[in-house]
């Protein structure tokens, strides 16, 4: 997994073409586990790091982007 910097999410990921989704933070609801089955979103925990998190992931390659 890498993470990548960009300033708007990306409409597609730049690495293999996949879509882009959401990454959740925190404690996930049933319907969040869900969604994370159907590869609506990426479950991201519930530790939050005082430098950021991610907010977006590839669903094809894991790749995850992060706002700055």
């Amino acid at each position: 997994m890498s993470i990548v910097n960009v300033t708007r999410k990306p409409c597609k990921c730049p690495n293999c073409g996949g879509k882009i989704i959401p990454i959740i933070y925190g404690e996930p609801t049933l319907g969040t586990f869900e969604k994370a089955e159907r590869g609506e979103v990426k479950l991201g925990g519930c530790c939050i790091h005082l430098e950021g998190d991610p907010q977006w992931a590839c669903s094809g390659c894991d790749t995850e982007f992060m706002k700055k």
